[in-house]
């Protein structure tokens, strides 16, 4: 039985969310129930934004892969493993839970930048208090600069979540989050949580801790966001943890994280927490309005509140070695990270339909979003060229140029307004 969700994109990591070891358990994802439906969608669409912003495109495949993954203080005595079979775990030392080791028994290769994060859902034990646990599983490396210890890159990960949680799976943002954001209060200091916003401020801290759902959904009231937390688990599993900060980030003798990336955008070390940033360290929401939030990477979360990833997220996967984009350029209409030909067939089925294609956020598509996209393709376009030392045309302004042919054909075939 093989239950697996592909992220696809023409070049950076794909990640492959694996859940066969769900199907054969709990089965709490599954497809065909419009809960296990809602639950899937929230963690793929995490996994597919992911997949989006990184563009890491040099990681190379594994011919022969014999991993395994490691489950612990799970509720049940027995699980069926990913061949099928039914085995007994471990007793853990506190009395309250079971261990298991688990081989990846469903595959035997990687593909060339794949990432591949299995997924389960298991009731923890009763003394457990987190709603799931992640984490990067395997040392193979997959290009020089993971063998030189400079770029984090492995096979994967796994992220396990608590079946007996109250989750909230509602409102899912989709890969492009940003016309979700919603309002923060201007001045970003409120004496109160107002409700004028849509973003939760804890006075007692004097932080902002996430986007509050309620404002949009009641039922969200005292329960965890599923697809936050996914998104959060999935830093870990892409190697945000405590043995990779030393290595690949950086940490002082205070514990605060001294990456490069992380020092430009947070203006200095930024609190550390082993695996996670301290408590309430705040930062702007990634490719938002200067909305500011608490840390994706936070150790905690807030009942009814999502959080989205932030700019030290992002600097964070930035020094463990992942090329992250800053931001989605608007002429990248299907959102793969990349503005191409695949951006221009979308925009010519969306031209003069909807704002499927709306570069430049007029609320329609138009023959001006195409310029954005013409523009995009060209700088892009620009650069490849200029990384080249042969002095000869282009292939993408090229493509450009005749592109540009078609479109004005096709203007001249509108028909008129009546």
């Amino acid at each position: 039985m093989l239950a697996v969700s592909l992220v696809s994109s023409l070049q950076a990591i794909q990640i492959t969310l694996d859940y066969t070891l769900d199907a054969y358990n709990e089965n709490w994802f599954n497809s065909g129930t419009p809960a296990g439906q809602a639950r899937r969608a929230a963690v793929d669409t995490a996994a597919a934004f992911l997949s989006a912003i990184i563009t890491n495109d040099d990681w190379n495949s594994l011919s022969s892969f014999s991993g395994s993954i490691g489950l612990s203080d799970i509720d049940a005595s027995t699980i069926v493993d990913l061949a099928g079979n039914t085995v007994s775990g471990t007793a853990e030392n506190d009395g309250r839970g079971f261990s298991y080791t688990i081989p990846t028994s469903n595959r035997s290769t990687v593909a060339a930048n794949e990432y591949i994060i299995y997924v389960g859902a298991f009731e923890f034990d009763f003394g457990t208090t987190a709603h799931a646990k992640a984490i990067w599983d395997g040392s193979d490396r997959r290009n020089a600069a993971g063998f030189a210890l400079t770029e984090f890159n492995t096979w994967g990960g796994q992220i396990n979540f608590d079946t007996g949680n109250n989750w909230f799976t509602g409102l899912n943002p989709g890969i492009d989050p940003t016309d979700d954001y919603g309002v923060q209060d201007p001045n970003k200091m409120p004496t109160v949580d107002i409700t004028t916003d849509n973003w939760d401020w804890n006075t007692s801290s004097d932080s902002w801790k996430g986007f509050q759902l309620s404002t949009l959904d009641l039922s969200a009231n005292n329960r965890t966001d599923l697809y936050a937390t996914a998104l959060h688990e999935m830093l870990h599993a892409l190697g945000g943890s405590t043995s990779n900060m030393p290595i690949y980030v950086g940490v002082n003798g205070g514990g605060n994280f001294t990456g490069e990336n992380l020092m430009t955008v947070y203006g200095g070390p930024v609190p550390g927490s082993g695996g996670h940033f301290a408590q309430n360290v705040q930062s702007r929401v990634w490719d938002s309005d200067n909305i500011i939030s608490e840390a994706l990477l936070d150790p905690n979360s807030t009942s009814g509140v999502r959080k989205y990833l932030t700019e030290v997220d992002a600097a964070l996967l930035k020094d463990l070695g992942y090329q992250v984009l800053d931001k989605f350029s608007p002429a990248d209409f299907n959102l793969d990270g990349l503005v191409n030909a695949d951006d221009l067939s979308k925009w010519q089925t969306a031209y003069g339909v909807d704002n499927s294609a709306d570069a430049d956020g007029d609320g329609d598509t138009d023959g001006a979003d195409f310029l954005v996209w013409q523009r995009e393709m060209g700088a892009f376009s620009t650069l490849a060229s200029n990384s080249t030392a042969v002095p000869e045309p282009s292939g993408m302004i090229l493509l450009v140029c005749a592109v540009t042919l078609c479109v004005q054909h096709s203007f001249s075939r509108k028909p008129k307004a009546t």
